[in-house]
């Protein structure tokens, strides 16, 4: 099951698998309370049905509240800054305080497939838009704009903010009106400052890749959705190792202190925890 390229590479080993999830698509670690909150799309990736919700778990995988915050519509990525909770809802970003669990909404109205979330050291929230090249943000006084958009991009999906720099895990050069690619994606690097755009590594394509968390050693941790894997990248962007895990590996949460990569399966309705 698990294959490496490098004989140097570790491996992933399952600690636990959690049943009960509606299509989680993404998870964040709450350092300050040792908890996991995880989002729920529950249906379709852009209908706006009121099914959709987050639910909070312990490190250990035992479900705390399912339905901790209910009545979002098919909620994705999600990050955390000063406690609060950044999540991106198909066309709005919402922040929901982890105390009192009030919630407010940023409308981006042209927004065609909101994705994934990163906030970085000052409060301003990135948002990837999946389906049109674009990454918008949202400051910390809540202006949300159209921060990037440039084909470059090749379907932002997963977000990092390490800096200065903001990583992007790209899905691909999507065929008209689909999520089928023409070209897979890989890892991309824009610098904050100037939002030049450059590869991280190879240009060489990696897969429909979801999920994107820094490992520790200059590395990252990534998914890829659609053919099933969840892959250490090395600093110099070759990949050390991958297992397969299924198809509909979503958008990782990494602890490093546990050593503990915490990847919701989508498709399966499970969040899978692997030490490594």
């Amino acid at each position: 099951m698990i294959f490496f390229h490098h004989s140097d590479a570790k491996a992933f080993e399952k600690v636990w698998e959690t049943k009960g999830f509606h299509n989680p698509e993404s998870a964040v670690y709450d350092a300050k309370e040792s908890v996991l909150y995880v989002s729920n799309m529950d249906g379709e990736a852009l209908k706006k049905d009121g099914k959709g919700g987050v639910s909070k778990i312990s490190t250990e995988g035992k479900i705390i509240d399912l339905s901790w915050v209910k009545g979002m519509n098919a909620p994705k990525g999600v990050d955390i800054f000063q406690g609060n909770l950044y999540v991106s809802d198909i066309d709005r970003l919402v922040k929901i305080n982890l105390k009192t669990k009030a919630t407010k909404s940023f409308p981006i109205p042209n927004a065609k497939f909101l994705n994934d979330v990163a906030v970085d050291s000052v409060g301003n929230v990135y948002v990837s838009d999946m389906m049109d090249n674009s990454i918008y943000r949202a400051t910390k006084q809540g202006k949300v704009s159209v921060w990037l958009k440039d084909d470059k991009l090749e379907g932002p999906n997963g977000l990092l903010v390490t800096d200065d720099t903001l990583y992007v895990a790209s899905w691909g050069i999507m065929k008209k009106g689909s999520t089928a690619t023409s070209k897979m994606g890989n890892i991309k690097k824009v610098d904050i400052n100037n939002k030049t755009i450059s590869q991280f590594g190879s240009s060489i394509p990696i897969g429909n890749l979801d999920g994107i968390e820094a490992d520790g050693s200059g590395g990252f941790f990534i998914t890829d959705w659609m053919h099933g894997k969840l892959m250490q990248v090395s600093s110099n962007g070759a990949i050390k190792g991958h297992t397969f895990v299924g198809q509909g590996s979503a958008d990782l949460e990494y602890i490093d202190k546990k050593k503990l990569l915490i990847v919701p399966m989508m498709k399966d309705g499970v969040v899978r925890a692997f030490s490594y």
